[in-house]
């Protein structure tokens, strides 16, 4: 999975088409992703696009690349998550975890030890 994926599964299936992704040369689309970089970074308090490192629990913890620990809400979205496993890139933000392919979404915490 790609950045690109990520980008795609945050911003949902038809807003990502509108950007006409194909026809965008590597420039455009390094700038678009440097600016939902720059806008997670500072709009959100728990937004990041990651991979993950390990699920633990039967999925009811992850731990991102970036060391973040996320904490699923919900028995359903912990069975998810444990689904995706080790290195499924995600995009985190506002308390709910994307991932593309299939395009699934779970709610979390943000744990803090």
């Amino acid at each position: 999975m790609t950045h690109n994926d990520a980008l795609a599964a945050f911003l949902g299936p038809e807003l990502f088409e509108e950007l006409e992704w194909g026809r965008l040369n590597e420039r455009q689309r390094a700038a678009i992703l440097s600016v939902f970089r720059v806008g997670l970074g500072a709009g959100a308090q728990s937004g990041v696009v990651s991979t993950i490192d390990c699920v633990l629990g039967r999925g009811q913890v992850l731990i991102c690349e970036d060391g973040t620990r996320w904490a699923a809400r919900e028995s359903d979205d912990a069975e998810l998550i444990e689904d995706w496993g080790a290195g499924a890139m995600v995009a985190i933000h506002r308390q709910l975890i994307y991932r593309l392919d299939p395009y699934q979404a779970a709610e979390v915490d943000l744990l803090r030890l």
